[in-house]
């Protein structure tokens, strides 16, 4: 079966861009993205001269104008597995905490690391997270990244998606009673040979819960550009392991100048979307340089 979503760029795009200040001076993309109440969040990406990638905050009125953005980092590398910094932060809310997972950088190794927040501190700008640490110490020595939690627990286990690199570069599935053992690793979204996802797949940001089942958005590469665009796919609500349905051809590819050109052209990557009035919001790094958001129709009833 085949699955179809249309999105429109915001024509206030590039909404977030490099500032002045010396953290962010150069890159700033790849927000995650949380709404709590009417307040919408991102936690994005930024690079300054120094190349150490850290995270800042901006917080937007409607879906594509900032109300306010912090002229500081919250988030910045402190352990030992992330000397070059801390990349491409997914967020969900889950209970009364906040969890944010990114990629620990050193070097041309990525893992997957976790940090968490109360809703409470979040909301009230205190950025008391917790201590940085790693996630599935199983695969520590193994390039990992493009990791979320799913936004609810399945009973007691909480879900995780990843993408560890090892002989192929496709989206796995593990889940864990406490968020430190992990078990049952299963591939269950693959690179397609020939399509415009052949090189390799990772997802978005965490999955969004539909009565049809979990509507996953993920990146895909084509190997001769080497072009990143976006796609998706509808997971089971109850086995997530299964995939319903998958898009023949991609929903955002690049276009715009501010997506083909910049620190990695013909790039679009998204860390995460909402929904905003029965409308899907997706927010997208462009060409690791900006960040844009797109807007479509729901391809199903959000619960």
């Amino acid at each position: 079966m085949e699955l179809s979503l249309k999105l429109k760029r915001s024509e206030k795009n590039p909404i977030l861009g490099p500032t002045e200040s010396w953290w962010e001076n150069k890159l700033v993309f790849n927000a995650g993205v949380l709404q709590l109440g009417n307040k919408i969040h991102l936690i994005y990406r930024a690079h300054g001269e120094d190349k150490i990638a850290r995270l800042g905050y901006a917080r937007l009125r409607n879906i594509d104008e900032v109300e306010e953005r912090l002229p500081h980092p919250i988030f910045m590398r402190e352990e030992w597995f992330e000397p070059d910094g801390v990349e491409d932060p997914r967020l969900v809310a889950i209970e009364d905490r906040i969890f944010m997972l990114y990629a620990g950088k050193d070097k041309d190794m990525a893992r997957v690391c976790e940090s968490h927040i109360s809703v409470a501190d979040f909301s009230a700008g205190k950025w008391t997270w917790s201590r940085h640490r790693l996630i599935l110490p199983i695969m520590v020595g193994i390039h990992n990244r493009n990791a979320t939690y799913f936004p609810r627990r399945f009973g007691q286990r909480l879900l995780l998606l990843h993408r560890p690199i090892a002989m192929a570069q496709n989206i796995w599935l593990s889940f864990s009673y406490d968020s430190i053992h992990w078990y049952e690793h299963k591939e269950i979204l693959k690179a397609r040979p020939g399509y415009w996802d052949e090189a390799k797949v990772g997802v978005a940001g965490p999955p969004i819960e539909l009565e049809e089942g979990w509507l996953l958005i993920y990146h895909g590469v084509e190997a001769k550009t080497w072009t990143y665009r976006l796609g998706c796919a509808l997971l089971d609500r109850d086995h997530p392991e299964v995939v319903l349905e998958r898009c023949e051809g991609p929903i955002l590819e690049p276009v715009e100048d501010y997506e083909c050109s910049g620190s990695t052209p013909n790039t679009v990557f998204s860390c995460g979307a909402i929904i905003s009035e029965g409308k899907l919001v997706l927010y997208y790094g462009a060409a690791d340089k900006v960040i844009g958001v797109a807007i479509g129709d729901l391809p199903g009833k959000p619960i």
